[in-house]
């Protein structure tokens, strides 16, 4: 026998009922936007340093990749999660329009679709009349499961961009730290490779922190994927010297 709930209690639990961080919804901007800030801002540090560029050239590079790539990649973001809102919205609108003009093969679908999750008649006869019987729950229903689309109510493309250059000049600004601060000129590389590594270190303890993972194994996966990165850009910076000898 269940507990009979009443709706005060509902309310209650639904409004203390928080999953996750608060920051949940947005550490894919933070992670994305502060990876791409160390890595490729380490990668003009190291590409300059392989290629035996002056300081000031990594400087200039370094800030003009800070502000350029961080609001390309705000746009980006903005755009892509904008032009997702607009095809839910225009998908919805076609299949009101389906369950207006032919309203009897649509609820052949709702029909189908969860006949394939196992439920059988009588039960599938009832699912299927309750849901259809409600157009925004028939809508819905039809969304997610012929265009595995859900509506997102709370997702702001604004804001989502705006996280994700935030992330990426504060995390990304961390490696060009020792080249803006005075630090002896024969220690400005390792310093910017420890800072790198440290940032890395940070971006991965508030990813494993806002998702509940553990630790080590999301440190170990964002510092070698970002040290990876880094390593092949002062590669190819070595590699582009030896070549063409570029000095200035």
């Amino acid at each position: 026998m269940h507990r009979k709930i009443s709706k005060s209690e509902l309310r209650a639990h639904l409004a203390s009922d928080i999953h996750g961080h608060h920051l949940g919804p947005y550490v894919h901007d933070i992670v994305l936007g502060g990876n791409d800030g160390i890595v490729t801002t380490f990668a003009v540090v190291a590409g300059t340093v392989g290629a035996d560029l002056p300081d000031g050239v990594i400087i200039i590079l370094g800030l003009a990749n800070i502000l350029a790539d961080g609001i390309s990649m705000a746009t980006g973001v903005y755009l892509s999660l904008k032009s997702q809102r607009d095809q839910y919205a225009r998908l919805r609108q076609e299949e009101e329009k389906e369950i207006l003009n032919d309203p009897a093969m649509e609820r052949a679908e709702i029909e189908h679709f969860f006949s394939q999750k196992g439920l059988r008649d009588p039960e599938l006869k009832k699912v299927v009349d309750v849901i259809t019987s409600n157009k925004k729950a028939w809508l819905d229903t039809m969304m997610y499961e012929e265009h595995q689309m859900a509506e997102e109510t709370q997702t702001i493309p604004s804001v989502h961009g705006v996280i994700t250059m935030v992330a990426f000049a504060a995390f990304g600004s961390i490696p060009l730290l020792p080249y803006l601060f005075g630090t002896a000129d024969n220690l400005r590389f390792a310093t910017a490779i420890a800072s790198t590594l440290s940032a890395l270190i940070l971006l991965s303890i508030a990813r494993s922190h806002i998702t509940q993972q553990r630790l080590l194994r999301g440190s170990v996966e964002v510092v070698f994927a970002g040290s990876l990165a880094a390593f092949v850009a002062y590669g190819i910076g070595v590699l582009l010297h030896s070549f063409f000898g570029v000095t200035i």
